[in-house]
């Protein structure tokens, strides 16, 4: 088996930014190894108290002491230069590790790794395959991008490791799974790429090093294949393909699934939206080229009942559900408002960067739906009035729809409740602090 010195030779680890998703997997693994571990954050979130709950000492705010005890300190992307934790690392000499260098280790310390990249359906495909191997047995090692509703956002396993890969900075690059999914490749984070040649380029090379698993009917997908690569589809032939797919009258799909043209097995998935047949036939081919068998795969793709903030309902006002999705990308609101039926849309962009660049795809996908546009989460940038929300609303409303802007919380609670006697349905849209704010907010309706 392979090893990694970090694992081996450090015995206390402090996280910069615990309460991130991913960095809490990571501390939560750290600590399942053994370790003492701490961290610090901002603000006291889920992951915070998940972790705190668990022993971890986390600090909030970040001051140069509380990294004073580490050996090695473990940052994110989303950690500033200055940060007083890092700098206090730096002058004095501790062990310093980006959050993809620390997973790469986590990597080298199991048999088998899997990983599952793509601008969309990541987190939903990564907790379907860790389902899969849980219902076969499999002792692993599984980092989830968000919360799965039974199994959290993490679980600790010896041989087989699974995780989301993200293309943000080339953080996928540092991984060199056997098995690397490619759901899609779309316009997202050209910060850092200079076009979408250079993007797809990035995945070619992620998905290089085992077998790849790329999706037949997305064109971007396919072009990041290489030789060693296996396909899943529905509409363009594929490996790994759906037959006789059904919908009930909760949008839930069910289907057999084909390998090599062979009937398999059916698979009756209990979340709704075509969108995840496909994320259940690229878990179910991931399962079949890590040695799962066909009905370990579709066992497993059952079990799973969903992830949070994933077409969630958090509760209601007036009598009208309040559902909510991490959709941040104009082709992930489309597919999260595709099944809906009078909704009053509530979105808080993620980054005034992707604001900007797509601000003509994001119109067109919310301009058919009333909407109260959130501020924008900035996440690590700057101010940028260009990918501001106030100019995402008033484009929409250039355009003729019904957009509304709401500045803070206060504000869109009150617009939420004055129209929601209107609507069958409302939607929070977003990947920031828009979920935590308003379900902070609903506990007041005793909906929650």
């Amino acid at each position: 088996m392979k090893g990694c010195r970090i694992l081996s030779e450090t015995e206390k680890l402090h996280f910069i930014g615990a309460g991130g998703i991913g960095m809490s997997a990571l501390a939560q693994y750290a600590l399942a190894c053994g370790k003492k571990v701490s961290g610090s954050d901002c603000a006291a979130n889920e992951q915070v108290k998940k972790l705190s709950a668990l022993g971890v000492k986390i600090a909030l705010g970040h001051e140069r002491g509380n990294a004073r005890g580490a050996d090695a300190v473990v940052y994110t992307s989303a950690v500033a230069d200055d940060n007083p934790e890092l700098q206090f690392a730096r002058d004095n000499g501790k062990l310093i590790l980006k959050r993809a260098e620390f997973l790469r280790c986590v990597e080298q310390a199991h048999r088998l790794s899997v990983a599952v990249s793509g601008c969309h359906g990541k987190t939903t495909t990564t907790a379907m395959l860790a389902h899969m191997y849980l219902c076969a047995n499999k002792s692993a090692t599984c980092m989830i991008g968000g919360e799965d509703l039974t199994l959290g956002n993490f679980t600790y396993g010896e041989d087989v490791f699974l995780t989301e890969a993200c293309e943000y900075k080339r953080n996928f690059l540092y991984l060199t799974p056997d098995v690397a999914v490619v759901l899609n490749i779309d316009n997202d984070h050209l910060d850092c790429y200079k076009n979408m040649d250079e993007l797809i380029a990035a995945y070619r090379e992620f998905a290089g090093n085992g077998i790849a698993v790329v999706n037949a009917d997305d064109e971007n997908a396919m072009r990041a294949a290489g030789q060693n690569s296996v396909s899943f589809g529905i509409k363009n032939p594929a490996m790994y393909g759906a037959e006789n797919i059904k919908k009930d009258a909760h949008n839930r799909y069910s289907f057999t699934f084909t390998e090599y043209g062979m009937k398999k097995e059916r698979v009756n998935l209990n979340v709704a939206g075509l969108h995840n047949v496909y994320n259940a036939l690229a878990a179910v081919a991931a399962a079949r080229n890590s040695g799962l068998t066909a009905a370990e795969a579709a066992r497993g793709a059952e079990h799973f009942k969903g992830v949070k903030r994933r077409n969630e309902v958090i509760g209601e006002i007036a009598g009208v559900k309040i559902v909510a999705d991490y959709a941040h990308h104009p082709k992930e609101i489309a597919g999260a408002l595709s099944a809906a039926k009078k909704p009053l849309v509530v979105f808080q962009p993620h980054t005034y960067s992707r604001t900007r660049l797509l601000m003509e795809d994001f119109c067109a996908a919310l301009e058919g739906f009333s909407v109260v546009v959130y501020p924008t989460y900035a996440a690590r940038e700057q101010y940028d009035f260009a990918g501001s929300a106030y100019a995402l609303c008033s484009a929409l409303k250039e355009r003729g729809a019904d957009a509304a802007y709401a500045e803070n919380v206060g504000r869109l609670m009150a617009k939420i409740e004055e129209r929601a006697a209107d609507f069958s349905e409302i939607y929070l849209l977003g990947a920031g602090d828009l979920y935590d704010e308003v379900t902070k907010r609903l506990k007041k309706y005793d909906k929650v």
